[in-house]
């Protein structure tokens, strides 16, 4: 009986350690996507959506209370996908270990190939708005804030190593649970085609709930 119990126990624990570890892990085994096959998958998602390239005034929407990413022209949303987010997702992102996704005003800054957790589009976490309320809040020095500024004002994103955290973006690797270090996780299929729609430079905006977005009264919730 009891061997019957300890081989129950070990089974659960498996199970459990694998749904915890797979979404951060399963990334390291993939090999790198060729580009060709990126942009057929754009191609074909444009023609199922009528659209033509560049799509324009894109910009992305994330609402963190439902999940939900917005891929939009203008006032239109043209797309939408349910997203994973940071550990403890609910609030501002303020400290490198906080396991939160930032909320803000932010724009992506690179495109990135990689085994890891399939594609990924940098943002330029903290910005200067971040490292303004950090300094007055006595969170990080006035050297850190200049090297924050600096990559601000260059339109990269700022080192990785921050107090406040960084290198942080919106990446595959699937939408289990919330499981990330404060980056958005879409599935591979989407990040296919935001990795096409989106150039450099698309503003990303982060809100905490849905209704903080202005455009949430035209638009239904997820």
């Amino acid at each position: 009986m009891y061997r019957n119990v300890l081989i129950v126990s070990i089974v659960v624990i498996l199970v459990l350690a694998g749904y915890f570890l797979y979404p951060i892990f399963r990334g390291k085994f993939q090999d790198v996507i060729p580009v060709a096959d990126i942009e057929q998958s754009y191609a074909a998602w444009l023609t199922d959506k009528g659209l033509s390239d560049p799509i324009p005034d894109i910009k992305i929407v994330i609402t963190k209370d439902n999940r939900v990413l917005h891929l939009m022209s203008g006032d239109k949303m043209i797309d939408h996908w349910t997203v994973a987010l940071g550990m403890n997702p609910n609030g501002k992102k303020t400290d490198a270990r906080d396991g939160k996704t930032p909320v803000g005003e932010y724009h992506i800054t690179r495109h990135e190939l990689r085994t890891e957790h399939h594609l990924m589009l940098f943002i330029n976490y903290p910005n200067i708005d971040d490292a303004n309320t950090a300094l007055n809040e006595g969170k990080i020095t006035e050297l850190e804030h200049r090297e924050i500024m600096t990559g601000s004002n260059k339109g990269v994103e700022p080192s990785a190593d921050t107090v406040l955290g960084g290198g942080l973006g919106i990446h595959g690797g699937g939408t289990l649970r919330d499981w990330t270090d404060g980056s958005i996780a879409v599935d591979d299929q989407a990040i296919e085609i935001l990795w096409g729609a989106c150039p450099d430079g698309t503003p990303v905006t982060i809100y905490e709930n849905f209704t903080d977005w202005e455009m949430s009264g035209t638009l239904l919730s997820y």
